[in-house]
């Protein structure tokens, strides 16, 4: 087998990757390191640089201000009485001496009093004239563009014997003598200075056009909390982080003025000599690095050399190759003692392997009375004392093979005999169940039809009953019916014997009507005519009343009768439903007696059925039975002859 990668390749690969984790680290470290210095040694120098700084910005603005103080005790520009003549005449000369853009007198408005045409009329528009109002002393104005042109106004209270205000002389200087101070302000290539108000407004930088803006110091350097700590009145520095680089500001107050001054510098542009001890380091490591990789390669080589004979010996070990003598190395280092361990082993593991092959050999001719010989060492004494003891394992087993094959033989030909009785009993047996099974399917079958016109007799038996409790039920109506008929004949005569009654005392009363009609005379002859008819009337009522009577009392003896006989049937009725109940039980009774044969019968059934599956799976097994003792006697015979092929110890 092929190595993916050679010992020297390795070597190689884990030197140059422990030199470069080193220059790594040591560039981390020198970097790092570089960069904390820069930021300790600037965070000691920014502050006090930046306070010089403030403090020449202040001497610049003292001087400025110096100027307009002289000129302010000028005795033209004092005197009240002087002429504005005089005065305009001090300032055009003051003007033409220094630097100013304008130079002017204004009243206690802040009107122009006195000044050329290049003065503003008014001051109120100014951050200057309230200042002035309030302090009544030297103020300068924050940086104002009057047109193209930036100015920076100061301006005086001039005051009489009084200390009362006079007016105020206001003096406009050019930026430019502010942008030169700031510009002489080099700390670094990149570096920045500002001048901010109290409000973050950037009043003089390089950049004239942040000044006209008055851009906000905050949104310029992107960072809040850097203005807030500017205008706080503190001198100190801070670090912060920019979009390209990380930059140090430093911070100062301007005494005598609502400014601060704030100086910007980057890191990186005192991080050159550092950048360049960095990539000097790197340097020095890739030297080294390649001084390293041609030393390792050249060690490696020896190396891989002297192992190539080794490695070359073991893959024909691993192939097999047992007869192919081992090239020893003379290196007198441990690739010698490896090679010549390596040679001893391939003639030791050559002579154990001969050994085990002459074994293997007659084994496999079926000689088992052999025995590992020789000398074996380590772990080759367990291979001679195994395979000795498989030897001696497979002999014993094969003994007792030769004499169970000879058991085998006899035993199976008596099974193979006891097969052919048993399948013959099976087959008996099979064919007295089919016939037993098909006696019970007959006597199933009328039983069956026993069970089935009982339950016929049955239903009959209870429509009988059915019809017959109707006719009991009709007959006790009918017998109450007549019984409630006798009731109301007996009524009928009641009513009818009143009936008579009525008409005897209507007959009484109209006789004793005539007889009162009589005694009336010719009065009495029209009640005499009513009486008789009512008379008449009662008479019929009578003969109508005796009728009835005895049609009544015929009807009463016919009720009698009728209800004798209603009775006489009721009870024959009566006798004919026991009956009808008892013919019904009985079916009822022989139904279930037929159902429960039934049951039995189907049950017995399965059961033979069971019976005769149980044989026919016997009459198969006695069938496999008998051809399987056929089988086993004949291998049996095979095992024997194939056992007696071998050499056992015994056999001696």
């Amino acid at each position: 087998m092929k190595a993916k990668r050679s010992i020297s390749g390795r070597i190689l690969l884990n030197t140059d990757l422990m030199m470069i984790c080193l220059a790594v680290i040591f560039v981390v470290l020198m970097a790092s390191s570089m960069r904390s210095l820069t930021d300790s040694v600037l965070s000691d120098v920014l502050p006090s640089m930046t306070k010089t700084a403030s403090q020449n910005l202040e001497g610049n603005l003292h001087m400025l201000s110096d100027r307009i103080f002289v000129i302010g005790e000028n005795e033209a520009i004092v005197n009240p009485a002087s002429s504005q003549e005089e005065k305009q005449a001090v300032l055009d000369n003051a003007q033409a001496g220094i630097e100013f853009s304008w130079l002017g007198l204004y009243d206690a408005e802040g009107k122009l009093y006195q000044g050329d045409a290049k003065c503003p009329e008014t001051l109120t528009e100014r951050k200057l004239f309230p200042l002035l109002q309030e302090t009544q002393n030297m103020v300068i104005d924050d940086i104002y563009e009057n047109g193209d042109v930036l100015e920076l106004a100061v301006g005086l209270p001039i005051l009489n014997a009084d200390s009362q205000l006079i007016y105020y002389l206001v003096g406009s200087y050019n930026y430019d003598i502010l942008s030169d101070v700031l510009s002489s302000i080099n700390i670094s290539a990149n570096g920045e200075a500002f001048i901010v108000n109290t409000q973050g407004r950037i009043m003089g930088h390089r950049n004239t056009d942040l000044v006209r803006a008055q851009a906000d110091l905050a949104e310029y350097v992107g960072v809040e909390k850097i203005e807030k700590k500017v205008v706080s009145g503190e001198t100190g520095v801070m670090t912060y982080e920019n979009k390209k680089d990380t930059r140090l500001i430093g911070y100062a107050s301007i005494n005598g003025t609502d400014w601060f001054l704030a100086i910007i510098v980057p890191r990186n542009d005192f991080m050159g000599p550092a950048n360049d001890s960095i990539m000097l380091g790197i340097y020095i490591t890739l030297g080294t690095l390649f001084a390293a990789g041609i030393y390792t390669i050249t060690y490696a080589s020896k190396i891989k050399n002297s192992l190539k004979g080794v490695t070359s010996r073991i893959e024909l070990l691993a192939n097999g190759d047992l007869k192919t003598p081992t090239k020893i190395s003379r290196s007198k280092d441990e690739t010698q003692v490896l090679s010549a361990s390596l040679s001893h082993t391939v003639e030791s593991i050559n002579g154990y392997i001969s050994e085990l092959s002459k074994i293997l050999s007659r084994i496999s001719q079926g000689d088992f009375d052999v025995s590992v010989e020789g000398d074996f060492n380590g772990d080759f004494v367990i291979m001679k004392e195994s395979l000795n003891s498989i030897i001696n394992s497979l002999s014993k087993m094969l003994m007792s093979v030769q004499d169970s094959s000879k058991a085998v033989l006899e035993t199976a030909g008596i099974v193979s005999e006891s097969a052919v009785l048993v399948h013959t009993g099976s087959s008996e047996q099979s064919d007295s169940l089919m016939v037993l099974t098909e006696e019970t399917r007959a006597i199933e079958e009328n039983i069956s039809e026993v069970n089935h016109n009982t339950r016929v007799a049955g239903e009959l038996m209870e429509k009988a009953k059915a019809s017959m409790d109707t006719g009991d039920a009709n007959m006790k109506n009918l017998l109450k019916a007549m019984e409630d008929i006798n009731n109301n004949s007996l009524e009928i005569t009641k009513v009818n014997r009143i009936l008579e009654n009525i008409a005897a005392q209507t007959n009484m009363l109209a006789l004793n009507a005539s007889v009162e009609a009589s005694r009336a005379g010719e009065f009495g002859k029209g009640f005499a005519v009513v009486a008789a008819e009512v008379r008449e009337l009662a008479a019929q009522s009578t003969e109508s009343a005796k009728h009835a009577s005895e049609v009544i009392d015929s009807s009463l003896k016919a009720i009698e009768n009728g209800v004798i006989y209603a009775k006489q049937a009721a009870e024959t009725f009566d006798d004919i439903n026991e009956v009808t109940i008892k013919m019904t039980d009985i079916t009822k009774q022989l139904e279930e007696s037929v159902s429960v044969q039934k049951e039995s019968l189907e049950n017995m059934a399965e059961q033979i059925g069971q019976i005769s599956n149980v044989a026919q799976r016997n009459l198969n097994s006695s069938y496999e039975s008998t051809t399987a003792s056929q089988k086993l006697q004949k291998q049996a015979e095979g095992l024997q002859h194939i056992s007696g092929q071998f050499r056992l110890r015994r056999d001696r």
